[in-house]
């Protein structure tokens, strides 16, 4: 054991503003998560209605607005809101954990935030930026008339609540879009489906039990008028018939530092194509494992915690385990979307049983009925692949009828997205999709205009290219072979285009 060392003076070392918040910005928030943070705090706030608008031009999104009907604040809950993790008296029932979201969810998207909120008729509003806060922490108070203006011009649809809050984010430097025409709409048709997909699976049990309703809107800033899009529910535990006879079973474990946990284990039924299994995914491989809930929050969508070796096992995709957690005493990550769990909980988890069986007979029943679909599946032929969202419709439904007939068949989307600077492409066997590298999108169009379903050439090339290792759905040493030697003949061309384009 080290000897004590002795203490002959103190120091005090406050926090030094900008580093502080360019770490928030990097705390690793992706919009979805960062949204469903702010309106943990609405539901603790008692609101049965949120209601998130995009606010946009021609080319950029000006700002983002999370609305409640909730009790509102007076000054002296604001300013403790407004405190980067202050003391925080959180009921037992709360979602709040850290008195930290607010703050680190705003800042990981905006630069500028700002919260008016409404009580017994009376408005307080406040504002951070990242000037402020480098100018020695000093938060803005807005002055009540002009925020009572702006609440009731932006708070929720239709009749303006008697009380509630609203958070707006500016300066969004982490919603940037490139400035060819059509690109922000084409963000705005990935994003919003994706937001509508995480928010109606974190909350689905509040929106089932009609407790709280979502909804999002985008509204362009010369055209006022924008019908709110409800988000849905989406149960990762819905399906009509289990995939497996006996099951779900509920099985126990010692959780060192809770006690006792019942883990809710099910089988979905093979080839599901409902959105609780899919989740917004091509083939729902990803959502496997364990979910853990919260005061009825779901906190964590699947993965195995160190329990199970791998996230993505495909013979595991039908196996997703339901554990309600304690109101309090369990470590999460800030964004909520994930548990910290120790290798002695690791362990505990796998230790869970009925005295029967344990959770290894339930991977083993898990795998068998993913097994025994994929012989029924051979003994009656694989669908054939064909390209499917990235193609103009036109095309792919000429495809379908030239390869497949009338037969079943099986889509091979395309996306854009980041990849490391070398790759021109990648498969997604998981999700079935050819990812193309977005950061040359334009050496790939050649200066063309980038769309939904652009680089038509390219994209059907790779499609008969590799689409009989879709169909495996297995890589292997020689496919990342042969992927490696076309991407690096791609780039080829793509640096002689690079290097026109600089000249």
């Amino acid at each position: 054991m080290l000897k004590p060392l002795a203490t002959v003076d103190h120091m005090l070392l406050r926090p030094e503003g900008k580093g502080t918040i360019r770490a928030l910005s990097r705390i690793g928030y992706e919009l979805p998560a960062a949204i469903a943070d702010i309106i943990d705090n609405s539901i603790d706030a008692q609101a049965t209605r949120v209601e998130i608008t995009f606010l946009r031009n021609d080319r950029e999104i000006t700002s983002v607005t999370i609305a409640d009907d909730g009790r509102g604040m007076d000054m002296a809950t604001l300013r403790m809101g407004m405190q980067f993790a202050g003391r925080t008296d959180h009921d037992v029932g709360d979602l709040g954990t850290y008195g930290m979201g607010l703050k680190s969810a705003s800042f990981s998207q905006a630069k500028t935030m700002t919260v008016i909120s409404r009580q017994n008729g009376n408005v307080v509003a406040s504002r951070w930026s990242v000037e402020a806060i480098d100018n020695d922490w000093r938060c803005e108070v807005l002055d009540p008339v002009q925020a009572g203006v702006t609440f009731n011009d932006l708070c929720l649809r239709g009749k303006t609540p008697a009380s509630g809050t609203l958070v707006i984010w500016e300066r969004l430097d982490r919603l940037v879009v490139s400035q060819h025409a059509d690109a922000l709409d084409e963000f705005l048709g990935t994003a919003m489906p994706r937001l509508e997909a995480h928010l109606g699976l974190i909350f689905h049990r509040f929106l089932e039990s009609g407790a709280l309703s979502i909804s999002t809107v985008v509204r362009h800033e010369r055209r006022p008028l924008a019908l709110p899009r409800p988000v849905r529910p989406h149960n990762p535990f819905l399906y009509p018939n289990s995939g497996a006879p006996g099951w779900p079973k509920a099985l126990s474990c010692e959780f060192p530092g809770l006690g006792s946990l019942t883990l809710d284990a099910h089988i979905w039924p093979a080839g599901s194509a409902a959105d609780g299994f899919l989740l917004g995914s091509r083939k729902g491989i990803e959502f496997q494992g364990f979910y853990f809930f919260r005061n009825n929050r779901l906190i964590q969508a699947g993965g195995w915690n160190g329990a199970v070796k791998g996230n993505q096992d495909p013979e595991l995709m039908l196996a997703r385990v339901a554990i309600e957690l304690p109101p309090a005493g369990i470590d999460v990550n800030v964004q909520k979307s994930a548990l910290q769990v120790t290798a002695s909980q690791a362990q505990a988890l796998l230790a869970a049983s009925d005295s029967e069986i344990d959770l290894e007979d339930y991977l083993e029943a898990a795998r068998a009925a993913y097994r025994a679909s994929r012989r029924t599946e051979r003994s009656s032929g694989s669908p054939p692949a064909v390209p499917g969202p990235g193609i103009a419709m036109r095309v792919r439904r000429a495809a379908r009828k030239w390869i497949a007939g009338n037969r079943e068949a099986e889509e091979i989307g395309f996306a854009w997205g980041e990849l490391d600077d070398g790759q021109v492409f990648d498969l997604d066997l998981s999700e079935m999709n050819i990812v193309l590298n977005r950061k040359f999108r334009y050496e790939i169009l050649d200066g063309s205009p980038a769309s939904s379903a652009d680089a038509p050439l390219i994209k059907i090339l790779l499609f008969q290219l590799y689409k009989e290792s879709f169909a495996r759905q297995r890589s292997s040493g020689k496919l990342r072979d042969h992927v490696n030697l076309t991407n690096s003949l791609l780039f080829e061309i793509i640096k002689i285009r690079l290097k026109d384009r600089d000249e």
